[in-house]
């Protein structure tokens, strides 16, 4: 895809530091412990490497996360995801689904990318019992119709994201 004239958007704030400033907190905690501990001296060098392993975790972890981007250029639509890469061109898309914490655009055919197949292998996947799609959205991935822009939701509603899709698309606008 062409890059001229691109807008990047990534994943709202609260998402992008939540699960990194976890294992900060963790780490802290750890590295703190040594300090107040009555332990053995021979023992207090394990917080410290837990510390530090987390620490690295938490840094990991936020590269992996600010890697998420939603990429609009004139020719389409990009997501860009640890695990997989969506992309269609702006005549596929047919409608943006706004419903709360089920964003996604819906698109009319297929994708062919490699990544629409990765994210449909995947698509019943569930933590805890939860899942990350509901069963229309499972079907829409099924069929590779389905660009999940969950993640982007910040800039959805409080952001220039809206225009920047309507602006592109000419099955938004007439919506």
């Amino acid at each position: 895809m062409n890059t001229t004239k691109r807008t990047v958007y990534h994943i709202n704030p609260l998402r992008l530091w939540l699960v990194p400033g976890m294992f900060l907190i963790i780490a802290a905690f750890m590295l703190a412990l040594p300090s107040i501990s009555t332990a053995p001296p021979a023992t207090r060098n394990v917080p410290i490497y837990l510390g530090i392993f987390f620490l690295a975790f938490a840094a990991v972890m936020y590269l992996i996360m600010r890697r998420t981007r939603l990429e609009l250029s004139q020719e389409g639509v990009r997501l860009d995801q640890f695990g997989y890469r969506l992309e269609t061109a702006w005549e596929n898309v047919a409608y943006l689904d706004d419903a709360p914490e089920a964003e996604a655009l819906v698109l009319h055919r297929p994708m062919d990318c490699s990544g629409a197949f990765n994210l449909s292998a995947a698509r019943n996947v569930e933590i805890s019992g939860n899942r990350f799609f509901s069963d229309e959205q499972i079907g829409l991935i099924a069929e590779r119709r389905l660009i999940p822009i969950k993640a982007f939701s910040y800039h959805l509603k409080s952001g220039q994201l809206r225009d920047d899709l309507v602006s592109r698309s000419t099955a938004l606008r007439s919506r």
